[in-house]
């Protein structure tokens, strides 16, 4: 921003003269140049300063206070909003109506005073007004004793959290809350659901239609091998949405010949890495991810693809900004209320720096247009709830608490994980930390702790089926028809036996490694085939068809003196050939 100096270089002489008679400053200089030095003087004197902090009204003082807590400067909509519009004005009408004798908002408070000018700065978004305190005004407005009475009593303050917004980063006024009745815990959600997919794509044929959606029976059964859902406000199909992006986006899946699959490398990359890499690998995924926007899936909204965008990576990185400054990871709770309240009081352009409310095209359920400030609890707010009840405790980042059971979440607070992924502290697992063994009994049950290494339970679970999870476990079943889906799918008996004998350290029972070998030695060594039977009169008959050229390669087996086996596929060809040679009926 620019100085006092060079924020009134600019001002014609009607404008500096209104502000040096709002201030009782007297200008007898003849040109313009003069006029800007003189005021400069008067208005960064200290005891000229503490003179306008005493006389500004409340409202007055609150604007001003606003940006100091934003290191000096604001967006100018936002300012406005809350604050007034300056009216423009030329200067026959300043000389005629005299505005800072009774300016009509505390915007025009400020501005007649000298302690707040307007500049453009240059933005990702284009040009944004700004409204600014000059840099060498701005450390003499030192508040504290004005601003503060400290001879009232101390009133009860909540606990401040400060956030990033600015040089001087405003306060976020939240205040802890008691524990909930019911807590909600998405730990290890992302990990364990992503797996699933992975093994579902991998053992099941999914193709993908055209216009490269999943039918309605492969999106059912996609979403059937997840976990429950976590509470029941908790939107499954928008879960699986999230789930097969973040799969495509990170390179785990991917679609070759129509099939969407699991990318081997990318896959088996990330099934060997450490639990809590594999989940910071995902989280990392979707912080960066531009192409997921938030917005577009909050269930109460409904964009209208008109044109106009949006940054979800802006929306996105606010949020999770505010979150990092929470305190105590695992132990403070916070009302989900007080968090949006927060964000509207500090930063309710989080999402829109130009402060344009007007030209997102967006609908509620009902196809009323949410146009306007009024409606930043319907689309800001409704978006700061989605992610705090959604798409955060999907990631692992919050936990939720319920006041009763089946209630809607009310409150929520950091997972010492999720602490860490805000901060972007670093993974470093313990060097002693040895993955769980399989454990197979003689009933073919695989046991799997919760710290086996899911590359070994992917290779599990593609010849044996999920029977059910546990808090520290998770079982699996080997079956006959298990096996044998493997071996379609190319794992032969011998990959599966050693396979077991390193994920157990060599304490497969013997049971089990004797019949998964029989298994395989009887796989394919029967056939059963549809036929239509083929009866004759006489033993001379046979030698007969026989010589018929085009019959005689459409008979099957001869089964007996007077019989033949005709191929299903045969049937239709040989009762034509037959009557039309006279030994059936037609």
């Amino acid at each position: 921003m620019k100085t006092l100096r060079q924020s009134l270089i600019d001002y014609e002489m009607a404008q500096l003269k209104a502000i040096a008679a709002c201030r009782a400053i007297p200008v007898a200089a003849s040109n313009q140049a003069e006029a800007v030095v003189s005021l400069v003087e008067a208005l960064l004197s200290p005891a000229a300063i503490a003179i306008v902090l005493t006389d500004l009204s409340g409202p007055e003082t609150e604007a001003l206070q606003l940006l100091l807590d934003h290191g000096g400067a604001i967006e100018g909509p936002r300012f406005t909003r809350q604050y007034g519009v300056i009216r423009p004005m030329g200067p026959a009408r300043l000389e005629r109506e005299r505005p800072w004798e009774n300016p009509v908002n505390p915007a025009e408070g400020l501005w007649y005073r000298g302690l707040i000018f307007k500049a453009f700065q240059i933005t990702d978004q284009g040009n944004l007004e700004m409204f600014f305190i000059p840099t060498d005004l701005l450390p003499l407005l030192s508040l504290s004793n004005t601003f503060n009475d400290e001879t009232s009593a101390p009133a009860q303050k909540p606990d401040i959290v400060k956030t990033s917004t600015g040089p001087n980063p405003a306060a976020l006024p939240i205040s802890a809350t008691t524990a909930p009745a019911l807590t909600l815990s998405g730990h290890d959600r992302l990990r364990e659901n992503i797996f699933s997919l992975l093994v579902y794509l991998q053992t099941k044929s999914v193709r993908l239609a055209k216009d490269n959606t999943l039918s309605g029976q492969d999106q059912a059964a996609l979403a059937n091998c997840l976990l429950p859902p976590l509470h029941r406000a908790f939107q499954a199909q928008a879960e699986l949405d999230f789930l097969l992006h973040l799969g495509r986006r990170t390179g785990l899946l991917a679609v070759k010949y129509e099939r969407l699959r699991p990318d081997p490398d990318p896959t088996r990359t990330w099934l060997q890495t450490h639990p809590a890499q594999q989940q910071r690998f995902l989280q990392n995924a979707w912080r960066a991810d531009p192409t997921w926007n938030e917005l577009w899936h909050v269930p109460e909204l409904v964009p209208q693809p008109t044109g106009w965008e949006n940054s979800p990576l802006l929306a996105r990185s606010k949020i999770l900004d505010y979150l990092a400054r929470l305190k105590d990871p695992g132990e403070t709770w916070f009302m989900i209320d007080d968090f949006v309240a927060a964000i509207k009081q500090v930063d309710p352009d989080f999402q829109r720096p130009d402060g344009d409310y007007e030209s997102w095209y967006i609908k509620d359920k009902r196809g009323e247009y949410l146009m306007g400030f009024e409606n930043w609890d319907k689309v800001e707010g409704a978006l700061i709830r989605q992610m705090l009840t959604q798409l955060l405790p999907l990631l692992g980042v919050v936990e939720l608490g319920l006041p009763v059971e089946n209630s809607e979440p009310v409150r929520f607070r950091l997972t010492p994980s999720g602490a860490a992924f805000l901060a972007g502290e670093s993974i470093s697992p313990r060097p002693d930390e040895k993955p769980g063994l399989l454990r197979v009994d003689n009933n073919f049950l695989t046991t799997i702790p919760a710290h086996a290494s899911l590359y070994d339970r992917f290779q599990l679970a593609r010849f044996a089926e999920l029977e059910r999870r546990e808090p520290n476990r998770v079982v699996y079943q080997i079956t006959q028809a298990s096996v044998g889906r493997a071996m379609r799918n190319g794992v032969t008996v011998d990959q599966i036996v050693t396979f077991l004998g390193r994920a157990t350290n060599n304490r497969t029972p013997l049971k089990v490694v004797e019949n998964l070998r029989t298994w395989g030695q009887r796989r394919d060594t029967v056939q059963l085939e549809r036929a239509t039977l083929l009866r004759l009169k006489h033993e001379a008959l046979a030698t007969e068809l026989r010589q018929h050229s085009a019959l005689a390669k459409l008979l099957g087996e001869r089964v007996g003196p007077t019989a033949f086996l005709i191929p299903a596929d045969n049937v239709t060809e040989v009762r034509r050939l037959l009557m039309e040679l006279g030994y059936l009926e037609s």
